[in-house]
């Protein structure tokens, strides 16, 4: 037990003697070997190392010496390049005592430094590049240790960066670093784990300035061209970086990186984006928080790229760009790889979700994009998008109402092409779907549209469009789309234009009171086909507002169409085809329900049509159609219009046919007498010929009217029967009530070769008043120069039951001497006063009864024959006498008249016994009156002039002649014109 205390003792005292000694020598070595590590590193530099109070100790390091220097500077003769608080640096022992100085650990703890690029690219720093005086010999047997640091301490440094020529500045912080350093000929190993931190940063052309402040947390570890980062934080002011992994740098780069986390805040890091860049694209405001994670594993060089796999994101973004709307909210978030072949080939892009939001309206994008040699892709798109948003943005000039919202879902699916073309667009809208629903859509457009209330759905599939349920109100024109619905399909590629097909089915238009269904299909737009089939119901009050004011000011009633059409139309003759296909294969049916348009013109009010038209194989038809135009009723129990195309349109040498019954009510001429203005002269160029008419036109039907007004001349229960051609009208039973009386007639025109037109005509009459005619038509006085007869001068009961006739124009002169007309007349209870020729009787027989003569009778008979009148016989019976003449009237006026009157009457004047027996002769013509006694007179005008005017005898040589005349005329005349064989039928038979 002494023992052993003993030994304890002595080993107390053995390691007290050490210690001591440790100590004495380390206070005995202390300024040896500071002046040794001095030495060693002033050896190579050219600097200036002061230090200031130095300890060195055998103990604290124990095995090893450590050295602690406080107060260290390094500078040169003009520029201090770093300060350094406290250092302790560890060395081996044993070498100390051979005055070799190994450096095993370093521990700095504050200080500052100083590295700084002059405007000659030269460092402050260079000082540490002086070359060793003293070659060293090459050992090639083994590695020579340039390097060894056990333990690299670092503490509380700050080093000032600064780049003169570049005007770079930074100022770098390590708050703490641990380090292991070992470098030798063959090898390059070291470690850093410790925080870093940066600040006052600038950068060329960059806002790296407005960072505050960056801290770096890493703990890596390097290993000739090996970097394993551990782990590599950083942190500034809207940015967040994690990542681990390693990296080696051999032939090709290989690397295995992680990036497990990051934020980036776009509010903060918007201050780094040049202002240049913002104010291009005036960007006003960028916020959002951004994260991403990546792997990147692999080799890399010029034609190897390392698998990359990655995943972003964006949430509660916003962006304000100059006049664009505010996009309040943006949120994105996808994936990006490169693939298992790490190419482009395989390189994806995926969009899980891109979302933007700006006031009432939104937009949700998802899409893929794959293989980016060639990319494939696809997107699904939802969108909303409410037009209150957007009016703002609109110019005022197009748009200065817009409200409502539209929403569109949209999916397409494709291969992008090396250059777009029209094929690459039959492709895509054959690989793209696309729905669109309207809701209360308002658009104003000044004067040019107003729309309203815009509501329904569209849905496009490929080749085909259909829209459901659509509505819309057009306030302008008080129109109210209540309902439209059809299926549009298209066939062919726009890359072979004739191959396109539109076909729509099932069209259906409702408004208010108006209906539109069909279908229809077009083909081959370079040479059009066509076929619909349609029919309409269109009520007219609804349609007025689209009428121009300045024609129509109102309308009603419904119009029911029937359009079924098809054929192919030529591009270059689209106006004429479609003519042709109008009338040739079409079939159109439109009737009419109590329609009516008021116009601003008189000749244009129509009121109450109704009936049906009916165009088919260049036919038209009417069809119990009845109504009010101008103020007169009129109505068609049947018409029927052929070949007006073939004929008349397109001028061939074929007969427009009219078949047509026609009913007027009362109609008055004053209607008529603006459109009855002089024909203009010919306003036609010199040179410029009209075509030719090579068409024929027929027509025959009936024509009534239950009045017709022409000044004061009222003419009543108006009919007629016509057929009428090229070179032959045809009138027959002319039939009014007029002048008290009734008429019938027919007349025949037939057109001849060199300009002659030859007309035939007959007429019967019944108590028609002459008074009542001269007044009617104001004594013609709008037709003559002069007056030759007034109402006031005659008056009496005209009938007459055969009159034929027939004359002859030549142009548009009549020629006298081919004149025919044949008749009987009578004139009953009438009066002629103060008449000239009766006048001049008066003065020549001295019997002024004839001034004022009341007859009860003018019976005549006459005929025209080359160019003059002949009257075989007249019976006059008036109050005063009985007068009976035969004679002869030319056109040129002059005439000669042979007379007979009775004696008893001139000298008694009319006595009830004379009255008595012409009763009983009532009947004989020409004879006389048994028992009274006659006188004969004769009355010649020739030139003009009165050449005769005085009694005669019975049986005077002029009387003779002149009834021989008459009677050789009449046989003549009835040779060549017998009424009995003209023919006025008109093949229409009278309903």
């Amino acid at each position: 037990m002494k023992r052993l205390k003993h030994i304890l003792a002595y080993l107390l005292l053995v390691l007290f003697g050490l210690i001591l000694s440790l100590i004495l020598i380390a206070e005995l070595a202390e300024t040896h070997v500071t002046k040794l590590a001095l030495k060693q590193i002033n050896a190579n530099i050219d600097a200036t190392i002061s230090v200031g109070e130095v300890d060195f100790s055998l103990i604290k390091g124990f095995p090893d010496a450590m050295v602690e220097f406080n107060d260290v500077s390094i500078f040169t003769s003009t520029d201090t390049m770093a300060q350094i608080e406290r250092a302790f640096i560890s060395v081996e022992m044993r070498p100390l005592f051979n005055s070799e100085f190994n450096i095993t650990e370093v521990a700095v703890e504050g200080g500052m430094a100083y590295y700084k690029i002059d405007s000659l690219g030269k460092t402050n720093f260079d000082v540490f590049l002086v070359p060793s005086e003293q070659p060293e010999e090459e050992d090639s047997t083994e590695s020579t240790l340039l390097l060894s640091l056990k333990h690299l301490e670092l503490t509380n440094l700050f080093c000032s960066y600064t780049d003169v020529p570049n005007n770079i500045n930074a100022c770098l912080y390590i708050d703490n670093g641990l380090s292991v350093i070992y470098i030798d000929e063959d090898n390059t190993k070291a470690s850093f784990k410790g925080q870093l931190r940066a600040n006052n940063c600038r950068y060329p052309s960059t806002n790296l300035h407005l960072m505050d402040e960056i801290i770096v947390e890493a703990d890596v570890a390097y290993f000739n061209d090996l970097l394993s980062v551990n782990a590599l934080n950083i942190k500034s002011e809207g940015l967040q970086l994690s990542l681990d992994g390693e990296i080696k740098n051999q032939s090709s780069v290989y690397s295995d990186i992680h990036l497990s986390s990051s934020i980036l805040d776009l509010s903060e890091l918007q201050k780094y984006i040049p202002d240049s860049l913002l104010q291009a694209y005036d960007v006003r405001q960028l916020k959002g928080v951004a994260s991403f994670s990546a792997n990147v594993k692999g080799e890399y060089n010029d034609s190897i790229m390392p698998w990359i796999d990655a995943r972003f994101n964006l949430s509660n973004g916003q962006l304000v760009m100059g006049e664009l709307p505010i996009m309040q909210s943006v949120q994105l978030a996808g994936s990006y790889t490169n693939g298992e072949e790490h190419n482009n080939a395989t390189t994806q892009l995926v969009i899980d979700k891109f979302y933007l939001a700006s006031g009432g309206s939104w937009a949700n994008v998802k899409g893929q994009i794959d293989n980016l040699d060639r990319i494939k892709f696809s997107v699904q798109s939802d969108v909303l998008l409410n037009l209150n948003d957007v009016v703002t943005f609109v110019p005022d000039s197009m748009v200065n109402r817009l409200e409502g919202q539209v929403r569109m879902q949209m999916a397409t699916n494709g291969i992008m092409p090396d250059s777009f073309d029209v094929a690459y667009v039959d492709y895509l809208l054959a690989r793209t779907n696309c729905q669109m629903q309207l809701q209360d859509v308002a658009i104003g457009m000044d004067s040019l549209l107003n729309l309203s209330n815009l509501s329904g759905h569209l849905s496009y599939q490929p080749k085909s469009l259909k829209v459901d349920s659509l509505k819309l109100q057009l306030p302008d024109y008080k129109l109210k789309l209540t309902n439209a619905n059809f299926l549009a399909e298209y066939s062919g590629e726009l890359t072979n234009i004739a191959s396109l097909g539109l076909s729509i089915e099932n069209l259906d238009v409702q408004t208010t009171k108006s209906h539109v269904k069909g279908q229809m299909s077009f083909n081959n737009p370079e040479r059009p086909a066509y076929a619909i089939d349609a029919d309409a119901a269109i009520d007219l009050a609804e349609m007025k507002p689209f009428a121009p004011d300045s024609l129509i000011t109102d309308m009603s009633g419904v119009i029911y169409a029937g359009l079924h059409s098809s054929g192919r139309i030529h591009l270059d003759s689209i106006a004429d085809d479609l003519v042709k296909l109008l009338f040739t294969s079409s079939r159109v049916t439109t009737r009419f329900d109590n329609v009516r348009v008021a116009a601003n013109y008189d000749l244009m009010q129509l009121q109450a049509l109704n009936g049906t038209i009916t165009l088919v194989n260049d036919s038209i038809g009417v069809d119990k159609v009845s109504g009010e135009l101008a103020g007169i009723t009129f109505d068609s129990d049947s018409t029927l219009i052929r070949n007006f195309y073939k004929a008349y349109w397109l001028n061939q040498p074929d007969t427009v046919k009219v078949d047509g019954y026609f009913n007027f009510g009362d109609i008055d001429f004053v209607l008529f007498e603006p459109l009855m203005t002089e024909e203009s002269e010919d306003t036609n160029e010199p040179g410029e010929i009209a075509e030719p008419a090579n068409y024929h036109f027929a027509a025959k039907g009936k024509v009534t009217a239950k009045s017709f007004w022409y000044g004061n001349a009222l003419f009543e229960n108006l009919s007629a029967l016509y057929n009428v051609s090229d070179s032959l009208y045809i009138a027959d039973q002319v039939k009014f009530d007029a002048f008290k009386g009734s008429t019938n007639s027919s007349v025949k025109v037939q057109m001849l070769p060199n300009d002659e037109m030859k007309i035939n005509f007959k007429n019967s009459t019944s108590g028609l008043d002459v008074n009542q005619l001269l007044y009617d038509f104001d004594d013609f006085m709008d037709y003559t120069d002069e007056v030759y007869i007034s109402q006031e001068q005659l008056s009496g009961i005209f009938s007459t039951d055969n009159l034929n006739g027939q004359v002859t124009f030549y142009g548009d002169s009549l020629d006298l001497n081919t004149i025919k007309l044949t008749t009987r007349l009578r004139l009953e209870n009438g009066r002629l006063k103060d008449y000239p020729i009766t006048e001049e009787m008066a003065r020549d027989y001295k019997r002024p009864e004839l001034k004022d003569i009341e007859f009860k009778t003018i019976d005549t008979e006459l005929f025209s024959y080359q160019g003059a009148i002949y009257i075989p016989q007249t019976e006059i019976k008036t109050s005063a006498y009985d007068v009976a003449l035969l004679g002869k009237q030319e056109f040129n006026l002059d005439c000669q008249y042979h007379l007979r009157f009775y004696l008893k009457e001139i000298l008694r004047g009319k006595t009830d016994r004379i009255e008595k027996k012409q009763a009983a002769d009532e009947t004989k013509r020409g004879g006389g009156v048994k028992g009274l006694s006659s006188m004969f007179a004769i009355y010649k005008v020739k030139n003009g002039k009165t050449v005769k005017s005085t009694l005669e005898g019975k049986n005077s040589s002029e009387r003779v002649t002149m009834e021989q005349s008459i009677k050789n005329k009449r046989a003549i005349y009835e040779f060549y014109f017998d009424p009995r064989l003209m023919n006025y039928n008109t093949g229409v038979y009278s309903k």
